[in-house]
């Protein structure tokens, strides 16, 4: 009798779940497309026509020197969702529709590992960010992290490949396969596979974009973002923007630059430091990618449980060490964030670490709904001249300190679930 009870009592309560996380993803979705109507946020569409006119140049005029900001596989991406959406004048709901159902794609997948939390978390993340989740093309190189995290020990040459269809499209990417080498590259099976997987994809979408493009087009991301100035955004702008506002000093005048970015003028005092600042960060960054993955081969033995946490972990640490470094910050690499959280919700196994998820959880999703505030909600009082609107300065400085923040929580973190066994035996 209880045995015939159980399987209903268990199958209504996965129709339940199931139920309330479309409800939440309707619900927030919907909320998204009413705001768009607002003045406030429906020019967030205006970056799918800023693709949709370049790649009218290049598909309709055969224009090939556009969109060099772009790896070459982003721009056959946006190319393919271009034609299907019949061109110029009819593809941005095709455009939109597409990154919805990849959003909802991540989703389904994380519930159909058995992770109902992992999928809330990521409806939730991607909810309170808005339009900018559809309206650039971030989301596909988030969503490929996510799948790379939740299939890292089930199916390492996917993950792997994952990582190298990530860093095609974005570059980014590409520091995460240093963590995923964990154990031991020569010694463990899915580490190499994991390698494998990322050379293959990765390597091969490079040649072909060499071929294909030539290596001044296929390098032009690189250079482009070399040569950019001080997005207002980014962490090192931070101080300046502190200043802007509340010091009464108009100093610091912003505008759109030649890398359709908003920047602090160069020129301007401070801007040429805190360049210099992005610059060391990005090289402790790199430095930081470097020792966590050098700890974790050298730690963690096959078979340990808490392998796939600690890789997840240092991924994480790794992207936010990325983010916080990067001279730009545009608000859509909040999205990036996403997917080794909601991953690692599926594969903890330490009993420890359960509450400090739940506190990366809460403290993202926070994240992610300031990063809305300060784009598109309060953008225009962010960069009003010639000085910023006090509050909506402050949402973006809270933001960024708790970039910050959460930078320094998943480094230790990570160290923690990657001490060795002898040392964890010790303390």
């Amino acid at each position: 009798m209880s045995h015939a009870t159980q399987p209903r009592g268990a199958g209504l309560q996965q129709a339940t779940t199931i139920a309330g996380l479309i409800l939440v993803f309707l619900i927030t979705r919907l909320f998204t497309v009413v705001t768009l109507k607002l003045e406030s946020v429906s020019f967030v569409l205006n970056d799918i026509s800023y693709y949709g006119a370049y790649l009218f140049q290049l598909v309709e005029q055969g224009n090939r020197d556009v969109m060099g900001e772009y790896p070459v596989p982003a721009v056959w991406i946006l190319q393919a969702l271009y034609k299907i959406g019949g061109g110029w004048e009819t593809w941005t709901p095709y455009y939109m529709v597409a990154f919805i159902l990849l959003d909802a794609a991540v989703a389904i997948s994380l519930y159909r590992r058995g992770n109902p939390w992992g999928s809330l978390f990521w409806i939730l993340f991607t909810g309170v960010q808005g339009a900018v989740v559809w309206s650039r093309f971030d989301l596909i190189p988030a969503a490929l992290v996510a799948w790379a995290c939740m299939l890292l020990m089930t199916h390492p040459k996917i993950a792997g490949g994952m990582i190298g269809l990530g860093a095609a499209i974005k570059l980014w990417p590409a520091l995460l396969i240093g963590p995923m080498l964990a154990p031991n590259p020569i010694r463990d099976k899915l580490a190499r596979n994991r390698l494998l997987g990322f050379v293959v994809v990765g390597f091969g979408l490079a040649a072909a974009s060499l071929i294909t493009t030539g290596w001044t087009r296929s390098a032009s991301p690189i250079t482009w973002q070399r040569d950019r100035g001080l997005q207002i955004e980014s962490i090192p702008a931070t101080p300046l923007m502190f200043l802007r506002t509340f010091t009464d000093n108009d100093s610091w005048q912003i505008d759109l630059s030649q890398y359709n970015a908003l920047e602090i003028l160069a020129g301007q005092p401070g801007v040429a430091l805190m360049l210099k600042v992005s610059t060391v960060l990005t090289a402790l960054s790199i430095l930081l990618t470097v020792f966590l993955s050098y700890r974790l081969i050298r730690n963690l033995k096959v078979g340990d449980p808490r392998l796939a946490e600690s890789i997840v972990l240092a991924v994480l640490t790794v992207v936010l060490a990325t983010i916080i470094a990067n001279k730009t910050l545009s608000p859509q690499y909040v999205l990036w964030l996403g997917g080794p959280v909601a991953a690692l919700l599926l594969l903890r196994r330490s009993e420890w670490l359960r509450r400090h998820l739940n506190v990366l959880s809460v403290v993202l999703i926070l994240v992610g709904g300031m990063t809305q505030f300060t784009y598109p909600w309060g953008a225009f009082g962010i960069m009003a001249i010639p000085l910023g609107a006090g509050p909506e300065t402050s949402v973006l400085i809270l933001r960024n300190l708790a970039l910050v923040l959460l930078t320094g929580y998943s480094l230790w973190l990570t160290l923690r679930s990657s001490r060795r066994q002898r040392d964890m035996v010790s303390s």
